[in-house]
């Protein structure tokens, strides 16, 4: 019997909002993918803010920072969608350990872990 279920297999991991936590404490770099206007709103202290502005213009943007391809990489929106978006857009730039923040910035500040403004 033939299972096809390698399709459904997303290529990034996601990660709840503790281990997010515990990677980044620990080092782990963050890139907010949500608009300046979310981002002052607050944010998680040690994110980079890098918006997801159609695929070609966040692609572009990700190459620029010039990271390497095996460092740890998380990505936060709001709520996940987004950053799932760019979870995916950053493996085809050449990044290879991705994860994407479930519940994004909600799940973060339902946590109450500390933001920046």
């Amino acid at each position: 019997m033939v299972y096809e279920d390698d399709e459904e297999t997303l290529p990034y991991t996601t990660i709840g909002t503790d281990e997010a936590k515990k990677m980044i404490e620990a080092g782990t770099r963050v890139i907010d993918v949500r608009q300046p206007a979310e981002w002052d709103r607050g944010h998680i202290a040690e994110a980079e803010l890098v918006p997801l502005n159609g695929i070609y213009a966040f692609g572009k943007a990700l190459k620029e920072l010039n990271l390497p391809a095996d460092e740890d990489v998380i990505f936060v929106c709001a709520s996940g969608q987004r950053s799932a978006a760019a979870s995916e857009i950053a493996l085809v730039t050449g990044l290879q350990k991705v994860y994407n923040l479930a519940n994004g910035m909600n799940g973060w500040v339902n946590r109450q872990y500390p933001i920046e403004r």
